[in-house]
């Protein structure tokens, strides 16, 4: 029976681990995000075919029925069957631009697409990173707990021994306490960050999701490219820019489909015509023929339309200039705090080898009794104010490289040196 419940209770206490790229992989296939976007980048697909149909001829079939009623008793009937071929040569340039519009929008959808799968990883990827940072701190917090238990329990037994007064025993009961309201805090933040993870790859939110806290590590390598290089990568990988331009293209095209407005269209058709007249009888006959129509004057219709269509090619132009001056500055802001990321890991990493040492130290003179609990306490919560600012540096430099990579437009800047 005892195997049993230990059984159980393993299965519910299991954790299921799960690496960073694993779960970018796994967001993709369940994130309703990311096939809301695909489904929108399906639709101008769909109206780009749908945009060829024009340049075909059409068929269609017509069939008619009067009953015409004189006076008595010449009463008579017509039926009409008709099947027509029409096929437009040429719609005043309407079919030719809006096909090269739809196909260039069609593009557009694309790199738009590839940006919202960078979104989508940049978002996996953050709450990965915040999930293991937390992770590391609870870590950190049990053990900052465990040491306030041990100089709360060496207070008491120096109390017993009546080698300190009552004051070093209450100090130490104060940090203790402390120290358990901030274990308690950091599991709090653990749990809504594994939640927040869980939600992006279609997990319960309550699923016990173990991430790879190393991941932290793989991003402290100084390996970036310097500002100049990044803007480069940019311009030339960034889906959003390359986006922009088609739908500048798209404008372009739009523009000429004002603008051919004032030329003629023409057309060819033929009918097959099958009659029959209650009167005459049966007729049959076929028709072919050519039409030519070209409006001169509708007011001022088709002039505002060509204004209009103008003026969005100059903000399609100017939004991709403004879009180039955006990135480059959120480039340079990002470049700027990792540098600054870097020199705060340095220092946090010296400060913690610094406090790490200290407590050791103090906690030794504190047993041989040349110390005082206050010295103490004081280097102990040093030590745990090192071991968060030592995460939380940690965690700035990662974020700031996944920021640096989502501004590039690429889902890991590490692939571009296998061969750019």
């Amino acid at each position: 029976m005892k195997k049993y419940i230990a059984l159980l209770l393993i299965v519910i206490n299991i954790t299921y681990g799960i690496t960073l790229e694993e779960a970018i992989v796994r967001a993709k296939n369940y994130l309703p995000l990311y096939y809301q976007n695909l489904s929108d980048f399906k639709s101008y697909f769909y109206r780009y075919r749908s945009a060829i149909s024009p340049f075909f001829p059409r068929l269609s079939y017509s069939f008619s029925y009067t009953k015409y009623r004189d006076i008595n008793p010449v009463d008579y009937f017509y039926r009409n069957h008709s099947l027509t071929v029409r096929w437009d040569i040429y719609d005043s340039g309407f079919t030719y631009f809006s096909y090269k519009s739809a196909y260039l929008n069609y593009k557009s959808s694309k790199f738009s697409f590839d940006e919202a799968v960078l979104d989508i990883v940049y978002n996996v990827k953050y709450a990965y990173l915040k999930c293991a940072a937390n992770k590391e701190i609870l870590k950190f917090r049990k053990i900052q707990f465990k040491a306030a238990e041990i100089d709360y329990q060496l207070a008491l037994d120096k109390r017993n021994l009546g080698l300190v007064k009552k004051s070093d025993v209450l100090q130490a009961k104060v940090r203790y306490e402390n120290a358990r309201y901030s274990l308690v805090q950091a599991e709090n933040e653990y749990r809504k960050s594994v939640a927040e993870l869980n939600s992006l790859l279609g997990f319960p939110l309550d699923r016990e999701t173990d991430v790879d806290t190393t991941v932290l590590d793989k991003y402290t390598e100084d390996n970036f490219p310097d500002f100049d290089r990044l803007k480069e990568i940019a311009f030339k990988k960034r889906p959003q820019i390359k986006s922009y331009k088609y739908l500048l293209e798209s404008s372009k095209e739009n523009t000429k489909r004002a603008l051919f407005q004032y030329t003629p269209s023409i057309s060819l058709y033929y009918s097959l015509n099958k009659n029959y007249n209650s009167l005459s009888g049966k007729d049959s006959y076929g028709s072919y023929g050519l039409t030519l129509n070209w409006i001169i004057f509708s007011g001022l219709k088709r002039y505002y339309d060509y204004l209009y269509s103008k003026e969005k090619e100059r903000y399609s132009r100017y939004a991709l200039k403004e879009l180039k001056r955006k990135i480059e500055l959120n480039l340079y802001k990002r470049n700027e705090d990792l540098k600054t990321s870097y020199n705060k890991l340095k220092v946090a990493q010296t400060i913690l080898e610094q406090a790490q040492l200290n407590y050791e130290q103090v906690l030794g003179e504190y047993k041989a009794g040349t110390s005082d609990i206050v010295a103490l306490l004081t280097a102990e919560s040093a030590l745990a104010s090192a071991h968060e600012t030592y995460v939380q540096s940690l965690l700035d430099v990662a974020v700031t490289k996944v920021s640096i990579e989502r501004e590039l437009g690429v889902e890991n800047i590490n692939t571009l040196w296998g061969g750019e």
